[in-house]
């Protein structure tokens, strides 16, 4: 039996400590064919894209094993994956991008083998990016992280000129979802024909269930579940009121007509033809700008997320990250898979990522050092005003994995239902997440019971954290009291 108590026990902080030792972990070799000629490697990382080629040229200069590489949109990524799980073809080392599945549920169903690296391969990164649930499953390393935690992906992006053509102060205009939506009729005003104010993913569901839920904790929300009761609250005024918000731009007519048909990728080389002033959008906007468009470059402002009243600061609240790279369990060749990740834990490497513009990196303060655009130091400093880590019940109790990993995806999800007001066909929005939450609540309470029935130590009561604050990080020392 896998005791919750018996967990708990023992100090927190030194549990998680040892994770970064117990990071070479020992990958399954039995059955491994002798040598790879060939890793085949599938990520999401586009403005990295140029560097990774790079790097894996020189792996095979080094080792002698060549590196097919290919970059997927990430809503596209998910389906490609789907498939070749389905088929038996995972690539060697992939990224989980599209999905929609957390680790737990990937490594139940064999999508996932353990990563064997070096405890001194991974000093240069930042031990608190490692935890149980997340990169690791009972103390073994399972994904590296390459993304920080303090991110989000509801930045106002802007264009600079239809902003100042419009007479716009942006860090005064775009601070509230009223100056957003008067700053979105100017760009118009101003524009002429052909400018929206405003252009939006609304073919990738799961970005759109990003941007609620990020706009709900704009509006003081604490997220998806309430940390203090563990309990799902979608249905709650935060949420409701930032899918109105977005509603609200699309009856004011001034969405970009042709959102419906782009996701984020092809919102964003939209965006860059100039036809819409605002875009929300992640850190890694510039380096795409700057990587695929880059006679738009300096045409790119970009603006914290808006909050729903004058006034409100902005706090966003951020679960522990799952890693990015994994290695396949159906791979033949885990071990050279695992050389291949360990490209990544190089403070010279780390650096080099950062300065490609993704994903804020594991060490936020790379960002100070890095060669980047002024944008992306920007949003590093407004992640670190306003992105706080919030606790996560499989930290506190590796039980909470298993229910994870037992949970089936609930349908339509929050993005799904985003979509689905917008396009008019749902009416009643609060109705349509009082109906999810409530379906997440009995999937949960059905998946706790299958994971107590095996022995396993377990209740929904582990997603309660009593001794959590409003506008704090919950720290690796809050579980010991937990």
């Amino acid at each position: 039996m896998i005791s919750r108590r018996g967990f708990l026990g023992a100090s927190a902080g030194a549990a998680l400590g040892a994770l970064t030792a117990s990071a070479c972990s020992t990958a399954p070799s039995g059955g491994q064919a002798a040598g790879a000629k060939t890793l085949r490697c599938w990520d999401h990382f586009q403005p990295r894209a140029d560097l990774h080629k790079k790097l894996f040229a020189d792996f095979q200069k080094s080792s002698g094993v060549a590196v097919e590489y290919t970059v997927y949109n990430p809503n596209q990524q998910g389906q490609a994956l789907q498939l070749a799980f389905g088929s038996k073809q995972l690539p060697d080392v992939f990224t989980t991008a599209g999905v929609q599945l957390p680790h737990a549920r990937l490594r139940k169903e064999g999508w996932l083998a353990p990563i064997e690296i070096e405890k001194e391969a991974l000093s240069a990164m930042p031990a608190d990016v490692f935890l149980n649930g997340f990169t690791h499953f009972e103390d073994k390393l399972y994904s590296l992280p390459l993304v920080n935690f303090r991110q989000y992906s509801t930045l106002t992006w802007y264009n600079v000129e239809l902003a100042t053509k419009a007479g716009l102060d942006p860090e005064r205009d775009l601070a509230t979802w009223d100056g957003f939506r008067q700053a979105a009729r100017k760009i118009e005003a101003a524009g002429g024909d052909g400018i929206s104010g405003w252009i939006a993913p609304l073919q990738f569901a799961p970005r759109l269930g990003e941007h609620v839920t990020e706009l709900s904790m704009a509006a003081g929300g604490v997220g998806a579940v309430d940390p203090r009761t563990g309990e799902y609250g979608h249905a709650r005024d935060p949420f409701v009121h930032a899918i109105e918000f977005l509603v609200s731009l699309k009856k004011d007519g001034l969405l970009f007509p042709a959102s419906t048909s782009l996701d984020a990728r092809t919102s964003r080389a939209r965006w860059s033809t100039g036809v819409a002033g605002l875009f929300f959008d992640g850190p890694w906007n510039i380096g795409v700008v700057n990587d695929q468009f880059k006679s738009f470059l300096d045409k790119v402002g970009v603006a914290p997320i808006p909050t729903s009243e004058a006034g409100r600061e902005a706090i966003l609240y951020a679960s522990p990250k799952a890693g990015d790279y994994c290695v396949a369990a159906t791979s033949q060749h885990q071990d050279q898979a695992a050389e291949l990740v360990k490209l990544f834990t190089s403070e010279e490497v780390m650096l080099a990522e950062t300065e490609q513009m993704d994903g804020m990196p594991v060490n936020l303060d790379l960002v100070d050092k890095a060669k980047v655009h002024p944008t992306y130091k920007t949003a590093a400093g407004i992640f670190r005003r306003q992105v706080r880590l919030r606790p996560a019940a499989e930290v506190r109790n590796p039980g909470a994995s298993d229910v994870v990993a037992e949970m089936k995806q609930i349908e339509p999800n929050l993005g799904g239902i985003v979509q689905g007001v917008l396009s008019g066909q749902l009416k009643d929005v609060r109705k349509a997440l009082k109906e999810y939450d409530a379906k997440l609540t009995a999937e949960r309470d059905r998946a706790v019971k299958a994971v107590a029935a095996k022995g396993v130590e377990v209740t929904a009561d582990d997603w309660a954290f009593a001794n959590w604050t409003p506008g704090q990080d919950y720290g690796r020392d809050k579980y010991k009291t937990s």
